[in-house]
């Protein structure tokens, strides 16, 4: 059976037009048949006829006239010319048109089906190219990898929608730009930057994982496998990375880790301050004794007063570690957020009294009330406060942003002007027993953190707009708040 083409048979002589259907018919071809020029336009678009075999002159026009329209009419088409002139100079302009071929009458059936049959063959191989295209796109589009494909130079020439749904970037927003300075946290850029190389150089790399930066600020960690492509002569020609979203699965062997660490802190801790808390009563009974025996002007009173003074310190750490050990219990109740840090402002006035400082509120739009325990909100507002006042100079100026973010959630910005927090700080701030200060057990953001936990939220470091320390709280809004009215406008809260 013939190739599946569509033929269009535009021809005014009757025998020369009956001659050619005839020849084409009896291969197996359906043919339609126009006698002019005219007859081919009332027809209209017609984008299944994929070849033309047309007389070069007709009664209404010749090809060089007819031709743009004619291929307007039919886009998809392949022109074949027959003609009963032998004319170089119109044959050379035929094919300057963009005709396919050219042949003299009478037109042997040999010559003709030969044309036909070679045109049938591209045709078909154009068929099952388009054909392998759209399978190849829906697979791109519809896959939920992300698929990437960068030049030699790490330039975005494309990548599949899956892609802007995980990050949110868009096709137009990086097409030409350093994938590895735009999307890779600066942290990781050296190291993935030479995995880059080592892939574009020919090596194939697999399991490499890294994070991924997204518009709204968060990093998704991606597991890549990376291959080189290449044209039809072999030479190199892009990369091609496939990467699967394992953010879900990072964060899960990382707080299991965690929790298995802090399981075992716990246990040693607790056991430490409840035999320290024991030795501590002891030395403030004996301080008791000795007041009670060392007169008030007497050299030794300052002495004894150090060591009750050291003694409070050295509660004050216990119960802290103490704290940390013990499970969170939280006792929620309905509360408006910003209330709880304006409280917590007030309780440090000692702590500012003699600074320039101010809390600098931004809250308009997020006036819906949370279910929270709000001893414990006061306790990461206090911690996160604290933390800014010490590193800060002044003036201090705190920045607290709080916003509904959709309508099952409030974002808190929190914002000082101080030196920031280095690379080492964002990575290791919410580690147990860290910190940077001469004094302190450095357990203070980690029980920030535990409490957000508790309340299914989420306490992350971010970039901050304008230089210092940025923290980004995310909690649930209590479900009867939800769609409830907010507007609380903005202030500042002074020294």
């Amino acid at each position: 059976m013939a190739d599946e083409l569509g033929i269009l048979l535009v021809e005014d002589d009757p025998d020369t037009q009956a001659n050619l259907a005839d020849i084409l018919e009896m291969d197996g071809y359906q043919v339609r048949v126009a006698g002019s020029f005219g007859d081919v336009r009332n027809a209209g678009l017609q984008p299944e006829i994929d070849l033309v075999i047309l007389d070069r002159r007709l009664p209404d026009g010749s090809l060089e006239d007819a031709l743009p329209a004619m291929k307007e009419l039919l886009p998809n088409a392949e022109f074949i010319v027959v003609t009963g002139f032998a004319d170089i100079e119109n044959t050379i302009a035929a094919f300057k048109l963009g005709v396919t071929d050219y042949m003299l009458k009478p037109v042997q059936p040999d010559v003709i089906r030969q044309s036909v049959a070679r045109i049938a063959k591209q045709k078909r191989v154009e068929s099952e190219l388009r054909r392998q295209q759209q399978f190849a796109n829906q697979v791109l589009e519809t896959s939920e990898t992300l698929i990437v494909v960068l030049d030699l130079q790490c330039r975005v020439l494309r990548f599949n929608s899956h892609f802007t749904c995980v990050t949110g970037w868009r096709l137009e927003d990086l097409v030409g730009k350093d994938f590895i300075a735009h999307c890779v946290p600066e942290t990781e850029q050296e190291r993935i930057q030479g995995v880059f190389e080592v892939t574009a150089s020919g090596q194939p790399s697999a399991g490499t994982r890294n994070g991924l930066r997204t518009t709204d600020g968060h990093v998704r960690q991606i597991r890549w496998s990376d291959s080189l492509l290449r044209d039809e002569f072999g030479q190199a020609k892009s990369v091609l990375a496939i990467g699967i979203d394992v953010t879900d699965v990072v964060e899960a062997q990382v707080a299991a880790a965690r929790d298995h660490r802090l399981a075992a802190i716990g246990q040693t801790v607790a056991g430490l301050a409840h035999e320290s808390r024991n030795a501590l009563h002891r030395i403030n009974a004996s301080v008791e004794m000795l007041r009670l025996d060392i007169p008030v002007d007497s050299d030794l009173r300052d002495e004894v007063d150090s060591i009750a003074r050291a003694s409070a310190e050295l509660h004050s750490t216990l119960e802290e570690v103490r704290e940390f050990a013990a499970p969170v219990q939280l006792h929620r109740e309905m509360v408006m957020l910003h209330d709880v840090w304006r409280r917590v402002w007030g309780y440090l006035v000692r702590l500012r009294s003699d600074r320039d400082a101010e809390l600098v509120e931004d809250i308009c739009g997020c006036g819906c009330p949370v279910n929270v325990d709000v001893l414990r909100m006061e306790q990461v507002f206090r911690n996160l406060f604290e933390n800014s006042l010490a590193a800060c100079e002044d003036p201090v100026r705190i920045r607290i942003h709080c916003k509904c973010d959709g309508l099952e959630q409030i974002q808190v910005d929190i914002q000082d002007n101080g030196p920031g927090l280095t690379i080492e700080q964002r990575e290791k701030l919410f580690e147990p027993f860290y910190t940077t200060k001469a004094r302190g057990t450095g357990l203070g953001m980690s029980i920030v953190q535990i409490i957000i936990d508790a309340h299914d939220g989420e306490i992350r470091v971010v970039d901050a707009i304008e230089g210092g320390a940025r923290f980004q709280i995310r909690l649930g809004k209590h479900e009867s708040a939800v769609g409830g009215p907010c507007c609380l406008g903005s202030g500042v809260s002074d020294a």
